[in-house]
């Protein structure tokens, strides 16, 4: 009798051998991944700066924080190009030079045979200015100390795949997401496919004829006065 299939059970002093059935979880298998098309499987290290051409009189600048680059939804990437996991900006916000450093470092690092991660942001080319401590007021804008990638709600930040299983990856992409000042989430392909279906099933299910649509159409309320034009381009969904 196999080992792996009897146990023993010892009642009154007495050995009874069992047969019992162990279930095994069915392999994982890793048939319809997309590799990158360079092949390249580490995260490429950002710039801290861009890169100027000075011949065709391209120099270093400064601008206001322009925040409308970070306000309403991401219309292009959106989706998994890889089909895999990634992470996911919840709302808008801006990715730091040093914030990218830190992430190739820790991801890089967790990336074992047959697994690759790919950025889905450009590098950073949004300058922040500072003053020196204890600077008076006045005198013009500081300079430049670092700089930003502005991104808006639902874009992918970048993408993990490979021979990697949701639990993997998450067990290194959550704790990354507190590395971000504005709010992050962990997306799989699984997830966005079952968030897609449930919002097609409340727009096919809901009976509310008071919607954005038709309280914005019929100017319910006088609401056309109030109501700013981001509101009416994103129903009240972002800021």
């Amino acid at each position: 009798m196999n080992s792996s299939l009897r146990g023993l059970c010892r009642t009154a002093g007495q050995v009874v051998s069992t047969r019992g059935m162990k279930k095994y979880p069915f392999p994982v298998t890793y048939e319809k991944v997309t590799w990158p098309p360079d092949g390249e499987l580490k995260l490429p290290v950002m710039p801290m700066e861009p890169v100027y051409n000075g011949e065709v009189g391209e120099t270093k600048y400064k601008t206001s924080k322009r925040m409308i680059e970070t306000r309403g939804v991401e219309e292009i990437h959106t989706e998994l190009v890889h089909e895999q996991f990634g992470l996911a900006a919840v709302s808008g916000g801006f990715i730091a030079s040093h914030d990218f450093k830190f992430l190739t470092d820790r991801i890089n690092k967790n990336l074992v045979d047959k697994q690759f991660a790919v950025w889905r942001v450009d590098a950073p080319w949004l300058p922040r200015t500072k003053k020196a401590q204890g600077t008076r007021l006045g005198g013009g804008k500081g300079s430049i100390s670092h700089y930003v990638t502005p991104v808006k709600a639902n874009r992918i930040i970048l993408e993990v795949g490979g021979h990697i299983t949701e639990i993997e990856a998450q067990a290194f992409l959550l704790y990354l997401c507190e590395r971000f000042s504005f709010p992050v989430e962990f997306v799989s392909q699984r997830i966005l496919d079952e968030r897609r279906q449930q919002e097609e099933l409340v727009a096919k299910c809901n009976q509310n004829p008071f919607n954005w649509d038709t309280v914005i159409k019929y100017n319910m309320q006088n609401c056309s006065s109030w109501l700013s034009e981001y509101d009416m381009a994103w129903k009240g969904k972002y800021r």
